[in-house]
């Protein structure tokens, strides 16, 4: 049975309220783009939901999902008389989209490490990679955003100030070697509140020089083994969210790179505890009722 009509909010950029929950305002740059978001979720959307703008109201009692059920999205279906569907705790929803935790199931990249001092830093960048440059990435980023790439055993002055700026709050850094991407993928998912998974197909995304999502299809061109790969990634992820008391969509990124004229396959490269912009594309031959 499909779900029925129902109210939004999309919080895109709820990155930045897990990552200081009492200073985030949504962006400018994030506001200004929404129609054209909107248009580009579509296939999340139901043929009769609405978004809520910021001062909208529901008329009648339907059920309201977020991007990222943030306490402001909370907040905001309540305010518009939406009712929102079972949530996890915003404790949990910093915890498991937090870089740390994907890194804490093991890095996927040569000499990858998260770092939590300088020390330990200077320590992954002073040391070879497949390029001679580094990834430096913030714990809560989407988009590209939160990232800075440094040559290997460098930082600039002004690299300098962003990354103490990351160390301040002792939230750390993830670093990896910066590598040639070939293509990108990823693989979706949801896990009901009694922890029951449904996974969806394999999708190819497209992204701009800085990581910002363009569009997304149904994988076409993965070899048998780097499916393999994805799925088993995709379960391990989400056993580790079910232990972390997470319930709700999620979806692992993935990529194949280059290293001279080698092919790897890094089967996970980042964990998203919510909905994502390719989220329904890989669902929509199992979607059902599933929050």
């Amino acid at each position: 049975m499909t779900r029925g009509r129902g109210a939004w909010v999309l919080n895109l950029d709820a990155e930045y309220e897990l990552e200081t929950p009492d200073a985030h305002t949504p962006s400018a740059r994030t506001t200004g783009r929404m129609p054209e978001l909107v248009r580009a979720l579509a296939p999340l959307l139901g043929p009769e939901d609405i978004v809520l703008g910021e001062n909208d109201v529901v008329n009648e009692p339907l059920l309201g999902r977020a991007w990222c059920p943030t306490p402001r999205a909370l907040r905001r279906l309540v305010k518009a008389g939406a009712i929102p569907v079972p949530a996890p705790e915003v404790s949990v929803l910093r915890r498991v989209n937090h870089r740390r935790f994907n890194a804490e199931l093991g890095q996927t990249l040569p000499g990858a490490r998260f770092v939590t001092s300088l020390e330990e830093l200077h320590a992954v960048i002073t040391s070879d990679s497949p390029t001679d440059q580094w990834l430096l990435k913030r714990p809560f980023g989407f988009a590209g955003r939160g990232r800075r790439r440094v040559a290997r055993g460098r930082l600039e002055p002004s690299v300098m100030t962003w990354v103490m700026a990351s160390f301040r709050n002792a939230d750390g850094l993830q670093a990896e070697p910066w590598v040639e991407t070939i293509a990108e993928y990823g693989l979706h998912g949801f896990l009901s509140p009694s922890g029951a998974l449904t996974l969806g197909e394999p999708t190819r995304q497209t992204c701009d020089d800085w990581g910002a999502w363009q569009g997304t299809a149904l994988a076409t061109d993965l070899e048998s083994n780097e499916l393999q790969s994805l799925s088993a990634s995709a379960r391990v992820a989400a056993m580790a969210l079910l232990d972390a008391a997470y319930f709700g969509p999620f979806g692992i990124d993935a990529y194949r790179w280059r290293d001279g004229a080698t092919i790897h396959f890094n089967a996970r490269s980042e964990i998203n505890a919510r909905y994502a912009m390719g989220w329904a594309i890989g669902m929509q031959h199992c979607r059902v009722d599933l929050a």
